[in-house]
């Protein structure tokens, strides 16, 4: 017997409060969004019980108008595929168990039915691929297409093809990684003729910030779920050990890419080229850390304020279904923030919350706020704190909780753009170094409805 899962039964049901955004206040979500700032806490008057308080009180205190999370249809099917409102099971063709039995595969972290197109004894069904991120920095997805047919009363799998595959790449452009000299011989080629690592010896690669496309090419044979990808950036790659240091600019134009979650770059220089896969014999490894290492200061590494030394902890939101925030926390569905939830670190005196579109090239702040709790209601932030997403296809949004020793200043101001996670990590330990003692993240996509796939 199937196992369902109604979204309805996850996310919040009945009328919620919430303060609307105003039109000013929505992101398109592109880059060119004007630069602006948003204050994290606003600045209340303290006495109210003067004469005038009732007046100041009704300029204050604005009617929140309710907001339904309306229930959606969607559901999940043994654990396996979410199976879209669209997709309407009662106008026949293959039975769901049988499409996934038949495209779902171990290696994918999700796979979601969208719709499906029933002609007498065909089945064409449309659905998503969601593959494993290897590199944890660029998210893809695979929008594929499956033929099948009915002899007798059995249905079958006929064919299958993909039609469009994104590779999300903003954490890639700028990022840093890190390898042994066993795990990265192969890069030794891209320095002089001959030249050979030394065991014990570090690897960096650096990525410059000018990796604006990652674009999966058409095979001849779309039944094929390994491509090429297009792309153009540069970076460096160094060697480093106690005798001698070294460094080669490699350019890139062109990769792989697999529905296993394989993601291949090609690095070429003057002397040779090689392939480098981020996640696999690489770790990523943050911009304070890797510019520590590559100035030679690896002595500092324990005691410096960087990311690698902070302790983690879970994030949890009931605003997330099937890896996807729920339609109310977009700019036009609602702009309802999410529910946010976390555990208790010990030392903490308050906590810094950051929301950021992790796919356009600025880090697009979507709403930031103090608390001195571990729980965010949903709608809890203010119309000046979150602005919801509106993006032009699927984006991936990532919220950041930093725990703090002690509370920032209240009147701290955010950048809106550029607002890179290890930027606001920098910003909370500016005036008190050390304050921050410990994050965690939560990450999923949001789609705007209005899109057609």
């Amino acid at each position: 017997m199937r196992r369902l899962i109604p979204f309805f039964a996850i996310v919040l049901s009945g009328m919620l409060l919430l303060s609307g955004c105003s039109k000013e206040n929505v992101s398109n979500d592109s880059a060119s969004n004007a630069a602006g700032e948003t204050q994290a806490e606003e600045s209340i008057p303290e006495d109210l019980s003067s004469p005038d308080s009732s007046e100041i009180e009704a300029d204050i205190i604005e009617e929140k108008e309710p907001i339904v999370i309306e229930p959606d249809n969607s559901y999940i099917y043994e654990d396996l595929c979410k199976v879209n409102a669209d997709y309407d099971e009662t106008s026949g063709g293959a039975p769901v168990e049988t499409i996934v039995k038949e495209l779902r595969k171990k290696s994918y972290e999700g796979m979601v039915l969208l719709s499906h197109t029933v002609n007498g004894d065909t089945d064409t069904v449309k659905y998503k691929v969601l593959p494993k991120d290897i590199s944890a920095k660029a998210r893809p997805y695979i929008i594929c297409n499956a033929v099948f047919t009915k002899e007798g009363d059995e249905w079958s799998l006929s064919s299958r093809e993909w039609s469009e595959w994104v590779i999300k790449r903003n954490e890639l452009s700028g990022s840093s990684w890190v390898a042994d000299s066993e795990e990265a011989k192969d890069l030794a080629g891209l320095f002089e003729s001959g030249f050979e690592f030394k065991e014990g010896s570090d690897v960096y690669i650096h990525i410059k910030r000018n990796l604006y496309l990652i674009s999966a090419l058409k095979n001849d044979d779309p039944s094929v779920f390994e491509t090429k990808i297009g792309t153009s950036f540069g970076g460096s790659i160094y060697y480093i050990n106690d005798e001698e240091n070294k460094s080669v600019d490699f350019t890139c134009t062109e990769g792989i890419v697999n529905d296993e979650g394989l993601l291949s770059f090609k690095l070429v220089t003057e002397n040779g080229e090689a392939d480098f896969e981020p996640g696999n014999s690489y770790g990523f490894i943050s911009d304070g850390f890797y510019k520590l290492c590559t100035s030679g200061k690896t002595d500092d590494l324990k005691s410096a304020d960087i990311i690698e030394n902070l302790d983690t902890f879970e994030v949890t939101s009931e605003s997330i279904f099937y890896g996807e925030w729920i339609k109310e926390t977009g700019a036009q569905n609602g702009n309802v923030s999410p529910e946010l939830t976390w555990e208790k670190v010990d030392g903490a005196g308050a906590y810094a919350i950051m929301i950021t579109d992790l796919d356009t090239d600025d880090y697009f702040l979507h709403g930031y706020r103090t608390t001195d709790s571990t729980l965010l209601d949903l709608g809890d932030f203010g119309d000046d704190e979150y602005s919801g997403p509106l993006p032009p296809s699927p984006h991936n949004y990532r919220v950041y909780v930093f725990a703090l020793k002690k509370a920032v200043d209240p009147g701290l101001r955010v950048a809106k753009q550029n607002c890179h996670p290890e930027h606001l990590f920098d910003l909370l330990n500016k005036d008190n170094p050390g304050n921050v003692i410990a994050y965690g993240t939560v990450t999923a996509s949001y789609e705007y409805l209005g899109r057609v796939w």
